[in-house]
């Protein structure tokens, strides 16, 4: 509710809120009810959400759950080293205490889509942005966008502390332990947004000079000492993950497949259930699906504008956020030059990528109001087709996408998101047969893969 309220707070100003300053206002609260509706579309279906990775992080907090509870499942090892990739899985298992495994899968999906939104909102409060149109772009593209729907929600909920965290730092906090909690927390969630978040903290210190602070990031680094020798110590499973990488550096499929990592962040959801296939396609039909295309082509390509004028403005002004952009200009380089998997992670770069942008889209401007308008429209048209593919594809059992020839292949393949990979999990779990093979990456292993 507090988040209604502030985004439709009347700015005091002389002769009120134009018409133009209305409509991207009312367009944000939109955003929020989105995420309302999603929230109310998982609780009123009586199946399991099909969100990519989520559905394993699920049976891994049943995992959790049962050696909580004393009868810890024969197929599995805990790992005895601090694990990133486990602040889910041990989310999950605790509500699971008491809630059924059905049920908690819900909540821990509601809970992130309300921490992103609390998180956006500081981040706006904090560099003193009173638009509200990046909140639209930052729902579509962050919190209900192609990372939500490829389960990625380790990585979410790391993105989301950092842009709480990067708030801290733009106000200056002085605190003997706020930092230090936060950067472990984030370690905990994801190691791209703990690295993130450390640039930002690094940056930070050396900006104001305040030398002290950086001895915050001590617990927060021995823990990422201990993450990798523990893996050394055991085999190294974490980077057997089966991540492949099929494209090779120098070649334009290169160069594709770095434009296609961040055009896909805006909005546009392409659910996929094998390759070359497009859900969305088959559901919404050709002419709106090169609709959506559109928009989301229109909002990549004004904010990718609007970020490189911001850029340029902290860095030639010696602005307060200067650090924050260099960290975002830092990652968006690096992310642009990873290759395609590394130790264990899918795509790496476009990950480091996400972080960067959605963290820069909430703090620019434009005195342009037409210009935020379009872009809060062209969000909210994708927000809305997103909504209704949440309902009828991921609360429905797996469908068969199109395949048709009528659109090149590459372009039905455009940010697409394999949703129900890993369904069969749900029916293991309804059967109680914990006997799936699970990624390699999180707090359990299986014991064959630990030989």
């Amino acid at each position: 509710m507090e988040a209604v309220q502030e985004v439709c707070l009347r700015e005091k100003q002389p002769g009120g809120v134009g018409h133009g300053e209305l409509l991207h206002r009312s367009l944000a609260v939109m955003a929020i009810l989105a995420g309302i509706v999603v929230g109310c579309e998982l609780f009123t279906s009586r199946a399991s959400p099909l969100f990519g990775d989520y559905v394993e992080w699920t049976y891994q907090g049943v995992l959790l759950r049962n050696l909580l509870q004393g009868h810890a499942d024969a197929g599995y090892l805990l790992k005895d080293y601090p694990v990133p990739n486990s602040v889910t899985t041990i989310g999950l298992g605790l509500l699971m205490l008491f809630l059924s495994w059905q049920i908690a899968a819900k909540a821990w999906l509601v809970f992130g889509i309300v921490l992103g939104f609390c998180s956006a909102l500081q981040l706006q409060r904090a560099v003193g942005v009173t638009q509200r149109w990046q909140l639209v772009v930052f729902t579509g593209g962050a919190i209900l966008g192609t990372a939500f729907w490829f389960g990625f929600e380790n990585f979410l909920l790391g993105t989301f502390v950092a842009v709480f965290f990067a708030a801290l730092l733009l106000r200056g906090l002085i605190t003997e332990w706020k930092y230090g909690t936060m950067l472990v927390l984030i370690f905990f969630c994801h190691m791209i947004p703990f690295g993130f978040a450390l640039a930002l903290f690094f940056f930070y210190a050396v900006q104001n000079r305040r030398w002290r602070l950086l001895w915050q990031a001590v617990p927060s680094l021995l823990l990422t000492v201990g993450y990798f020798a523990g893996r050394a110590m055991h085999g190294n499973a974490d980077a057997h993950a089966g991540m492949v990488d099929s494209v090779r550096y120098g070649t334009p499929m290169f160069l594709a497949f770095k434009v296609n990592s961040f055009l896909k962040n805006w909005g546009f959801v392409n659910p996929a259930s094998g390759q070359h296939d497009s859900v969305l396609l088959s559901f919404a039909g050709q002419k709106l699906f090169l609709l959506l295309f559109a928009l989301n082509l229109t909002i990549a390509f004004a904010a990718f504008v609007l970020l490189l004028r911001a850029a340029w403005r902290a860095y030639s002004t010696s602005s307060a956020d200067r650090f924050l952009w260099l960290t975002i200009a830092l990652f968006a380089v690096i992310g642009f030059v990873l290759p395609g998997a590394a130790v264990g992670i899918s795509d790496p770069g476009g990950r480091m990528l996400q972080v960067a942008i959605w963290c820069g889209v909430l703090t620019v401007s434009t005195q342009r109001h037409w210009t935020a308008n379009v872009l809060g429209v062209c969000a909210f048209g994708l927000l809305v087709a997103n909504c209704a593919l949440v309902e009828r594809v991921a609360m429905k059992p797996p469908m068969h996408g199109s395949s048709s020839d009528a659109l090149p292949a590459h372009l039905r393949e455009f940010s697409h998101a394999y949703y129900a990979h890993a369904a069969g999990d749900y029916i293991s779990l309804a059967n109680g047969q914990m006997t799936q093979k699970i990624f390699p990456t999180a707090m359990f292993l299986n014991k064959e893969a630990s030989r």
